[in-house]
C-alpha cells in the first residue's frame, strides 16, 4: 500500500505538467484472455487513468469487495462462478478490460476532479438472477410481472471527507406500471456523474427491492468502463487540432503521465506506457521540430517540422494505435452529411530511415532502386454493435511502381479522407496501425511511425445558404459520369479513399470520363465559386 501511495503522489506532481483530461479504460492492467484480477496479490487496489480503485481481498475465504477488472466474455452462464463477466461481454468500446464492482467501493482521485460520468452495465450473474430468479433472489416483477422491482447503483461525491451530492442509477426497474417499460441493462450506459461536483473520492454501493435478514439479497455486482468519459454531444469530436495540448515548441506527452491516453473532444487515444523500459505505444503528443536527426532518438518529430498549416502541435502514432469514441447506439454519432478527414504525413525517424536505411532497416528501393518497397498506414472502424468496416490504407511511401520516378515518400501534410469509417455512423472506435515490405524475425524493420494533425475536419464547402445545388448521374456508373451544378466551376477531380488525385477534368466540361478508372468507391470534389461540394460514386 505504501508503494501504491508513493505512485500516486508521484503522478499527482508529474500530472500538473499539462492540463489534458483523462479517462480510465482499465486497459493498463494487463490481463491473460478471459481472465480477471481480484485482488488476490493483496496491494489493496490498481491505478487506471489519474484514479486508484480500491479492492479488499480475503485471503482465508478467498473473497474480494471493491473493484476487480476484468476481459471474462461469458453473457450466458448464470450463477456466483460468474461473477466477474459483464453481461455485454466486452468493454464499451469493444475493448478487452473493464471493471468490475463487487458489494461496494471506492474511487479515490489523485487531483479534486469534477468527474464527467463512466458507462455502466449489468453483470451476467446479476443480471440473469433478476431475470430468472435464483435460490437466493427473487425474480424481478414476481410471478405476475407486476412487483415494483429496482436494482440501482448510488455514487455519492466526497470533498475532503464530507458528501458533495448522491446520483443513482437504475441497472434494472420494474416501477413502472406499464409492464412494458419495465427494463434490466443490457448494454453499456452513460451514468452522469457531474453533478457531484468537484469531488477528490467517489463511494458506490447498492440498493434493491429484493432486501432480506441480511440486507439485499441481488447480488451487488455491477460492471463499470470509461471513468470520467465526457457526456455525448455530437459535434464536440470533429476538428481536433491539439494545440491547447502543449505550450512549448520541441516537447511531448509520451503517456507517461497519463496513465492509458489522451482524452480531447470527446476522443480518447489509447496510449501504452512502460515505465520500466520507459517505452510507448499508442499515441503521443508532440511539437518537436527536429527534421534533421534520422535516429531513433527522433521519434516524437513529424518530417515537416511542424503541424498541418504550420501550426505547433499534432499527434505521433506508433506501432498500432487506438482512438475511442461515445457508445451511441440509437441512432448515428456521426453525421452523414460531411466528407471526414485527417492530415497525415511521415516522423524525420521513418522518412529518413526509408531514404537512406540504416543498421535496421533497409534503403527503399534497394541498392538498385527497382525493390518493390512500401509502408502504409492501415485504419478500420468498429461500430457500437460490434461490425468491423473495410480497411482504408495511405501509402508513406510507395515504390512499387514498374517507373523508378513514379516511386515516393510522403513529405508533406496530406489529406486522407475517412467518411466511409465515420459518415452516418455508430463507430465507437478507429484503429490504426502500420504494415510494410521491410520485415524481420522481430516484424517490421521500418520505423512503424506516422503523424496526424487536424482531425474529423468536415469538409463541406462555406456556410448552407451558400452551398450549390450539384446532381451527378448515373451512380453507380461505367464509362462517363455527368455533373450538373448550378455555380460557376473553378475546378473538378476525383480523389480515390486514400485521398490521392486520381483524375483531373476540365471545369468547363461537365461530362468526366470514368472508364479508365479500377472499380470502387472514389469522391468527387467540384470547387465552385460558391464552395467546394462532394459527392461519393461508384465505379463499376
Amino acid at each position: 500500500m505504501k508503494h501504491l501511495i508513493a505512485c500516486l503522489l508521484t503522478i499527482c506532481a508529474l500530472s500538473s505538467q499539462a492540463q489534458l483530461s483523462w479517462m480510465s479504460t482499465f486497459e493498463s492492467v494487463k490481463l491473460e484472455s478471459d481472465s480477471f484480477w481480484n485482488g488476490s496479490d493483496t496491494t489493496g487496489g490498481f491505478i487506471s487513468g489519474k484514479a486508484f480503485y480500491r479492492n479488499s481481498y480475503n485471503p482465508a475465504w478467498k473473497s474480494w469487495s471493491g473493484f476487480s477488472v476484468s476481459n471474462m466474455k461469458d453473457s450466458t452462464t448464470a450463477g456466483w462462478g460468474n461473477q466477474y463477466s459483464a453481461r455485454t461481454a466486452k468493454g464499451s468500446n469493444h475493448t478487452s478490460n473493464y471493471a468490475v464492482l463487487g458489494g461496494g467501493g471506492m474511487v479515490v482521485l489523485m487531483e479534486p476532479t469534477t468527474v464527467s460520468g463512466c458507462y455502466v452495465t449489468t453483470n451476467t450473474y446479476v443480471a440473469l438472477s433478476m431475470a430468472n430468479g435464483d435460490q437466493f433472489a427473487k425474480k424481478f416483477g414476481g410471478t405476475s410481472g407486476n412487483d415494483a422491482d429496482y436494482f440501482r447503483l448510488i455514487a455519492t461525491g466526497y470533498s475532503k471527507g464530507s458528501a458533495t451530492s448522491a446520483e443513482a442509477f437504475y441497472l434494472a426497474d420494474f416501477r413502472d406500471s406499464d409492464n412494458a417499460k419495465d427494463y434490466i441493462v443490457e448494454d453499456w450506459t452513460y451514468f452522469d456523474l457531474s453533478k457531484l461536483g468537484e469531488v477528490d473520492s467517489i463511494r458506490f454501493h447498492f440498493e434493491s427491492s429484493d432486501t432480506g435478514q441480511h440486507g439485499i439479497n441481488t447480488p451487488k455486482y455491477a460492471c463499470i468502463d470509461n471513468f470520467n468519459t465526457d457526456k455525448v454531444s455530437r459535434g464536440l469530436t470533429q476538428d481536433i487540432d491539439f494545440e491547447k495540448s502543449i505550450t512549448n515548441k520541441d516537447t511531448f506527452l509520451n503517456g507517461s503521465e497519463y496513465n492509458g491516453g489522451f482524452d480531447m473532444g470527446q476522443s480518447f487515444f489509447m496510449n501504452s506506457y512502460d515505465t520500466a523500459w520507459k517505452s510507448w505505444s499508442g499515441w503521443a503528443i508532440s511539437s518537436m521540430t527536429d527534421t534533421v536527426t534520422a535516429d531513433f532518438t527522433n521519434q516524437y518529430s513529424s518530417i515537416t517540422g511542424n503541424g498541418y498549416r504550420n501550426s505547433q502541435n499534432y499527434i505521433v502514432g506508433f506501432n498500432r494505435a487506438t482512438i475511442l469514441f461515445p457508445h451511441v447506439k440509437d441512432k448515428p454519432f456521426w453525421t452523414s452529411l460531411p466528407i471526414y478527414n485527417v492530415s497525415i504525413t511521415n516522423s524525420t525517424y521513418g522518412y529518413k530511415t526509408m531514404r537512406d536505411g540504416n543498421n535496421f532497416a533497409k534503403k527503399f528501393g534497394g541498392t538498385s532502386g527497382n525493390d518493390k518497397d512500401y509502408l502504409v498506414v492501415k485504419a478500420v472502424a468498429t461500430d457500437v454493435y460490434g461490425a468491423t468496416s473495410d480497411t482504408l490504407e495511405f501509402y508513406l511511401a510507395d515504390y512499387r511502381f514498374d517507373d523508378n520516378a513514379k516511386d515516393y515518400i510522403v513529405k508533406d501534410w496530406q489529406k486522407w479522407y475517412l467518411d466511409d469509417l465515420l459518415s452516418g455512423t455508430s463507430t465507437v472506435r478507429l484503429d490504426f496501425w502500420v504494415e510494410g515490405s521491410d520485415t524481420g524475425q522481430y516484424g517490421l524493420n521500418t520505423p512503424a511511425y506516422f503523424c496526424l494533425d487536424d482531425l474529423f475536419t468536415e469538409y463541406t464547402g462555406v456556410a448552407k445558404v451558400n452551398t450549390p445545388t450539384i446532381n451527378i448521374y448515373p451512380n453507380p456508373t461505367s464509362d462517363w459520369l455527368y455533373v450538373d451544378v448550378d455555380a460557376w466551376v473553378e475546378s473538378i477531380s476525383v480523389r480515390n479513399l486514400s485521398g490521392a488525385v486520381v483524375l483531373k477534368n476540365n471545369p468547363s466540361v461537365h461530362a468526366i470520363p470514368t472508364s479508365g478508372l479500377n472499380p470502387g468507391i472514389y469522391v468527387l470534389h467540384v470547387n465552385t465559386d460558391k464552395g467546394i461540394i462532394s459527392r461519393k460514386f461508384v465505379k463499376q
